[in-house]
């Protein structure tokens, strides 16, 4: 008993060195689950998109390049492949190649040439405006749209 009375006068004469022992212990604890909790979800999230993309081909180079502008349009460009080794994997009859041209970006937004299959492969509907039918038609995503600003027959000039 004598040492929980020392214990509780200690505590209570030095109330912010126990505060601050508190305070780091409970951190201490506390960091390697939030952080396992964050790594978790950001890993969810990453593979969520990359699950219904099976294959995906490019130049040589950095694979995490490659797989971060094909699946997310990221800003590190990969070396271009000619549609050459596209029609080769569609003579396999493997996979439906799909290009993706990902160089310029409109008002901070990512362009994306591709092909109308692309469409199909990820289950993506125009809600408004008509599907692409001349050169030079764009669709734009839903909050990009509404961040720009921009309607059907609007007009937006590439960087």
């Amino acid at each position: 008993i004598d040492s929980l009375y020392i214990a509780w006068k200690y505590i209570s004469f030095n109330k912010v060195k126990t505060a601050t022992l508190v305070a780091c212990i409970t951190l201490i604890s506390f960091l390697p689950v939030a952080l396992e909790l964050l790594l978790n979800e950001s890993e969810k999230q990453l593979m969520s998109r990359a699950v219904s993309t099976p294959l995906v081909i490019g130049a040589k180079g950095s694979a995490l390049d490659l797989v971060m502008n094909t699946l997310y349009f990221d800003d590190e460009v990969p070396e271009l492949i000619t549609m050459e080794a596209a029609n080769r994997v569609m003579d396999t009859e493997l996979a439906l190649p799909i290009p993706l041209y990902v160089r310029f970006q409109a008002r901070g937004n990512p362009i994306v040439g591709t092909t109308l299959d692309y469409f199909d492969f990820r289950g993506l509907r125009i809600s408004e405006g008509r599907q692409l039918a001349v050169l030079g038609d764009c669709v734009l995503g839903a909050r990009v749209a509404e961040s720009l600003g921009l309607k059907p027959g609007d007009s937006l000039v590439s960087s």
